[in-house]
């Protein structure tokens, strides 16, 4: 009996030991933020900007109450942020649901069996009897969390409901940084149809003086009729232009989550977007903490690592407590009487003794690891090459702009000089014609670029996060 009680431990140990999960299914990823922010060297680390930089809701900067209402209808009916809501009401069904192994479970049943027992049922062998079993109790259910692997599956359920927040939030910076830019190309279809009636307008005053010199006998039919054409062309120009503000206003009208109606009620946007946003001339890579799907991704890779700690849990043996107690009666007795009274506890040891299932789901959850930690990577590299193409745009579109009001200034002088050169007879329509297609595309030129500008600005936003803020801790735990 010495004996036994001293092998006992050893025998336990070893028990453990074989059932411990297969040390040769390991991860493989590693998480590379670290390095990737450390050779970031297209963007400055040295000039540390206010971290709360984009705001939430930054688009109230540009103090347009039109664009405000879109947006905010938008948050309220589109399909996208109702999809968004449902996942996170299935992900905080999960954090229930991993709640519950907590607690023990409970029932009551209760219930009445009439029956009539053939001769191989009744242990008398006669048969042909009849009875009636009247019964009351409660059942209960507990299995102890010995290894922790309820503990991870619930920190596991609670990182990807942290995650699913995120997504949500991540919808809502999506939707509105989509509504912006198209209300952004809305203004420059404007603009550009602007610029197509001051076309048509020139042209008219062309056919007009070509009319005058023809009177005088200064110019041919020959130029009256290519003035005319011009005239009809910037006629199909300013039409087509009119036509793209009211797709603009259909496709704002389809992100909002509302029918052609509410894109008959869209005025001419107010925001000046050049004048208002006011980006930093310099952004500091840590700046790219502020994107939710990167905070999205790395929850999700500490949910994928507690789900492999319930993996290996698995493994281990488990220690099942199971009880009940009641009444059951038949016909004649007492419900509540001493002999009608039912009890029973028991413990329950599982030992899983084949575990080629378990040692597949180990490798499902590291390969789900894996996938994850890649994810986050491919989240990160994206996130640097979204910062870094909007940083690089911006400069370039600025020094463009530069440019091209120079020439639009220069061509300006220019045609006004030809027109009234021509007006006085001194001049050629050729000439006229030339210059005035010249300013035409140099006016289109400046005003694209600007939308460019505008648009790469809040590209930048959102690639920045959008004003996302991760309010929540880095980890969880459950006491």
């Amino acid at each position: 009996m010495l004996k036994l009680v001293k092998i006992t431990p050893f025998m336990l140990l070893y028990f453990l030991y074989g059932c411990a999960p297969p040390s040769s299914i390991k991860t493989h990823n590693t998480m590379d933020d670290e390095s990737l922010i450390s050779h970031a060297s297209n963007l400055d680390t040295k000039n540390l900007y206010s971290s709360n930089w984009p705001s939430q809701s930054w688009w109230l900067s540009l103090e347009d109450s039109q664009l405000n209402q879109l947006i905010a209808k938008a948050l309220k009916n589109s399909p996208d942020i109702q999809m968004a809501n449902a996942n996170l009401e299935k992900a905080s069904a999960f954090v229930m649901s991993a709640d519950s192994k907590f607690d023990p479970v409970v029932s009551a049943d209760a219930g009445v069996t009439r029956s009539r027992l053939s001769r191989v049922e009744d242990y008398s062998y006669q048969g042909n009897k009849y009875g009636t079993v009247y019964n009351l109790g409660l059942n209960m259910n507990y299995s102890f969390d010995l290894w922790g692997g309820n503990k991870a599956a619930w920190v596991a359920s609670v990182n990807d409901q942290k995650a699913a927040e995120i997504d949500h939030q991540a919808a809502k910076i999506n939707l509105s940084s989509a509504i912006i830019r198209i209300y952004i190309q809305l203004a420059n279809a404007y603009s550009l149809e602007d610029l197509a009636k001051e076309d048509l307008e020139r042209t008219q005053r062309i056919v007009s003086i070509t009319r005058q010199l023809l009177s005088n006998g200064l110019t041919s039919d020959d130029h009256l009729y290519t003035a005319q054409g011009n005239e009809a062309s910037a006629k199909q120009v300013l039409k087509n232009r009119t036509l793209s503000i009211q797709l603009l206003k259909n496709a704002l009208a389809t992100l909002v989550g509302a029918g052609p109606d509410l894109a008959n009620t869209i005025n001419r946007p107010d925001a000046h977007m050049g004048t208002k946003l006011n980006l930093p001339e310099q952004l500091p890579a840590n700046l790219i903490a502020h994107r939710p799907d990167i905070v999205a991704a790395k929850w999700r890779v500490e949910a994928a690592n507690k789900n492999i700690e319930v993996a290996k849990t698995r493994f281990y043996p488990n220690v099942n407590l199971s009880a009940s107690a009641g009444f059951k009666k038949i016909a004649g007795d007492s419900m509540f009487g001493e002999e009608s009274r039912s009890w029973s506890v028991g413990p329950a040891i599982s030992l899983p003794l084949f575990t080629q299932g378990l040692k597949a789901n180990l490798i499902d959850q590291t390969a789900s690891y894996d996938a994850a930690v890649a994810q986050y990577n491919k989240t990160i590299v994206k996130a640097f090459g979204d910062v870094t193409d909007s940083v690089l745009s911006i400069k370039s579109i600025n020094e463009q702009i530069q440019d091209a009001e120079q020439s639009l200034q220069l061509v300006t002088k220019s045609y006004h000089i030809t027109e009234k050169r021509y007006q006085s007879g001194m001049g050629s329509q050729l000439e006229v014609l030339l210059i005035e297609n010249q300013l035409l595309q140099a006016e289109s030129v400046t005003t694209q670029l600007k939308n460019q500008l505008q648009e790469q600005q809040v590209a930048l936003i959102e690639a920045l996060g959008g004003g996302f803020e991760d309010s929540q801790s880095t980890s969880v735990s459950k006491q």
